[in-house]
């Protein structure tokens, strides 16, 4: 079991169904081959692929009220067909390359990330930084959360699935883009260093009520 920080960084996210999963961490590795130390290795435990939909510093007494707002937010979302078109490719601090499966932002996808992050808005609370996450957590992690709502947010989203450091090819053999595929799950998650999500709080099913995690951490003082 693990305890909470009274203010911590979290994530609504949209959860890719198993074999999207499976893809982006064998993608992981692939740029893990190249770059041992990369920072980022995505497992279906504690670093989940996901699809961020609002990141920012919530107060840990606020997390049921939260995680019942995305609850209600899921109900009227039925599942949605997404489709990643390309390996993007988004040059980091220092100089570093992060590479992403882009995913188009459809309609459904805008609504569902604009009714959250105008959900959100109220329990955003202020930054303090690096204890905010789960484990030790970078500058360039802190200042990612804080920036999200003004670069990453509304007209400005860019829905993806983050598959780490280094230069992926955008020709992957046995990978056919555009790659469709449904997703039928949400979560609220404690982000970790270079807001990977670390701990799943609470987990959705679209247009089903929600059940919170094994750890039951979101109703955890």
């Amino acid at each position: 079991m693990h305890e909470l920080p009274e203010t911590i960084a979290v994530d609504v996210v949209l959860l890719p169904p198993g074999p999207i999963m499976d893809m982006a961490i064998s993608a992981n590795r692939t740029l893990l081959a190249g770059n041992p130390d990369g920072g980022i290795r995505l497992d279906r435990e504690g670093c989940l692929p996901h699809i961020s939909a609002a990141m920012f510093p919530a107060r840990r007494e606020d997390l049921p009220e939260i995680a019942a707002k995305v609850e209600r937010i899921t109900q009227h979302c039925s599942p949605m067909a997404l489709t990643i078109d390309a390996v993007a490719k988004h040059r980091k601090n220092a100089g570093k390359t992060v590479s992403t499966f882009h995913i188009l932002r459809g309609e459904i996808l805008q609504l569902f990330h604009k009714t959250v992050m105008n959900k959100m808005t109220p329990y955003q609370a202020p930054s303090t930084g690096p204890s905010l996450f789960s484990g030790e957590a970078s500058a360039p992690s802190v200042d990612c959360l804080a920036r999200f709502p003004k670069t990453s947010a509304y007209e400005r989203y860019s829905p993806h699935i983050t598959l780490g450091f280094g230069d992926l090819p955008e020709i992957i053999p046995g990978i056919d883009f555009p790659i469709r595929f449904e997703v039928t799950k949400a979560a609220l998650c404690h982000l970790g260093s270079h807001c990977t999500c670390r701990r799943v709080l609470a987990t959705f099913d679209l247009g089903l009520r929600a059940h919170s995690s094994r750890s039951g951490a979101a109703g955890r003082r």
